[in-house]
């Protein structure tokens, strides 16, 4: 008896303690839950002003609690069925929740997220064939760190005016109650679209990773990349094959708390009409970003329909973008592209842009004129180029065989007249320098040299007035018989020789 005693004593304090801790964990998983519905709207708030998460309700149970939530999105013209999508969260608590399959995890709390099936939600409950389109898991561990294993059903969307396909997608998330940091990976199957027509898209997948922190000045900093898949797309006009388009940044933070980023792009192996149009990359590195200017400019303009024909909201977006480029100068904003590049099988183009602002060194009468602003806020600024005769003649062959339908024989001989044209243009115009089979040129600002030398003009130093002068001549070819010959090979010839012979020796 004393025996059994003891064993119901262990078992019922053994219930106490399991009701007891379950109970308590089950308040603090609800407060949770609340804490992280503040952040993900204070996180919303800085990068989609447009969208937030609202409680609907919540039902407290002793192993599971179950709430509703509303995704509401306000954005102009947006139909109101989709305006506001109501999920449920199913969250399970207590010392070592239940999971799915009968598995056992000490964590805080798990949860379970689906769409509700509703008028706003039917569309994707019937593209899913009645199965759920959308299932979110997540394991809120002691440490408060959750884990997010999102997955999408097989979709499609049929309507009269065609179909849609997009196959289930899978992401993994890992990040904090404060969102502190971002692990991301995630990967989707292939999209397919086709009109009522012949026309068609389709898309092989992507793929996404990234890993971010959070800094003092809620900056997000690290590592993200995506890549899409093959693309398709096609009409009986013509077809379109990209084989990959592969994007990278970097983003780092410099000690005023300014975000730095440089983001890689390329389109790899580019076809039309089984035209090949070989490569275009790009690299892009911006310095001394002000992050919390571009954030307030996406609140302020978060209502505005940007294609609207209103003239009232151009003018508001107007000055909403003043606001922002006075702002970005005065942070000293540096924006490059070096390079822009395309290349193909025989030969390559190459442009390099860059742009670097100063609002300290513009004066204060000049901020009531935009273009006064930026005209002395701009403290350097360089354009180059590179293009081989060769490109130019492929790339034009191949505009001309898919604009004209040509046959190549003719498109290439077409397209060696134009190569032909443009190093001689660029020799008699003195926009560029041609040699050995390349068209290049090179213009630099800078604000801090003399007046008199403050443009770098391939090689020759002058001021912005004469520059302006030149360029205006340059552009129109002002005082050369070769202008009003330009749609004639012939005549451009010949314009461009005469004017040869009658230029004055230096």
């Amino acid at each position: 008896m004393k025996t059994t005693n003891i064993v119901i004593g262990a078992l019922v304090a053994a219930g106490v303690v399991w009701g007891g801790s379950t109970w308590y964990i089950g308040q603090q998983a609800k407060g949770q839950i609340d804490k992280s519905v503040s952040n993900i709207n204070e996180f919303l708030a800085q990068t989609a002003p447009n969208i937030s998460l609202s409680e609907v309700s919540y039902e407290k149970g002793f192993l599971t609690s179950t709430g509703i939530y509303k995704l509401n999105i306000n954005l102009p013209d947006l139909p109101e069925e989709l305006s506001n999508i109501t999920f449920l969260n199913k969250v399970y608590h207590g010392p070592l929740p239940l999971i799915q399959e009968g598995r056992f995890s000490p964590a805080l709390a798990i949860s379970a997220t689906t769409l509700i099936n509703n008028d706003n939600t039917k569309v994707l409950f019937d593209a899913a064939n009645g199965q759920e389109p959308f299932v979110s898991n997540s394991v809120l561990s002691f440490a408060k760190e959750i884990e997010n294993t999102l997955k999408t059903a097989a979709l499609k969307f049929v309507d009269k005016n065609g179909e849609i396909t997009v196959e289930p997608m899978h992401a993994i998330t890992h990040t904090n109650l404060d969102y502190a940091f971002f692990n991301t990976e995630a990967t989707s199957g292939a999209i397919k679209a086709k009109g009522e027509s012949t026309a068609s898209f389709s898309m092989d997948g992507f793929k996404l990773s990234n890993k971010t922190t959070r800094t003092a000045n809620k900056n997000y900093i690290g590592d993200a990349s995506v890549k899409f898949e093959k693309f398709n797309i096609a009409d009986p006009a013509q077809s379109v094959l990209i084989d990959s388009i592969d994007m990278n940044a970097s983003t780092t933070e410099s000690p005023n708390g300014l975000l730095n980023a440089d983001i890689t792009y390329s389109a790899n192996k580019i076809n039309v009409n089984k035209i090949d149009f070989g490569t275009t990359s790009m690299k892009m590195m911006v310095n001394n970003l002000d992050m919390k200017a571009v954030n307030d400019f996406s609140r302020a303009t978060a209502n505005l329909n940007l294609g609207s024909a209103s003239l009232a909201e151009e003018e508001e977006l107007a000055r909403h973008f003043e606001t922002l480029f006075v702002k970005l100068a005065d942070a000293k904003l540096e924006f490059r592209i070096e390079p822009l590049r395309i290349k193909a099988t025989s030969g390559e183009a190459v442009l390099n842009f860059g742009v670097v602002f100063n609002g300290e060194k513009a004066s204060s009468e000049s901020r009531e004129s935009m273009e006064l602003f930026a005209a002395e806020a701009l403290r350097k600024a360089n354009i180059s180029f590179s293009v081989d005769d060769n490109l130019i003649q492929e790339f034009g062959s191949g505009v001309i065989q898919i604009s004209e339908g040509a046959d190549k024989a003719t498109a290439d001989a077409e397209a060696q007249v134009i190569s032909g044209m443009a190093g001689l243009i660029s020799e008699q115009s003195g926009m560029a320098v041609y040699k050995d089979g390349k068209t290049t040129s090179a213009i630099t600002y800078d604000a801090d040299q003399p007046e008199d030398s403050q443009i770098d003009f391939n090689g020759k130093k002058m001021g912005l007035n004469e520059f302006a002068m030149k360029a205006s001549s340059l552009l129109g070819f002002a005082g050369t018989s070769a202008a009003p010959a330009l749609l004639n090979e012939e005549e451009l010839f010949q314009a461009l020789e005469n004017d040869a012979a009658t230029e004055p020796a230096e």
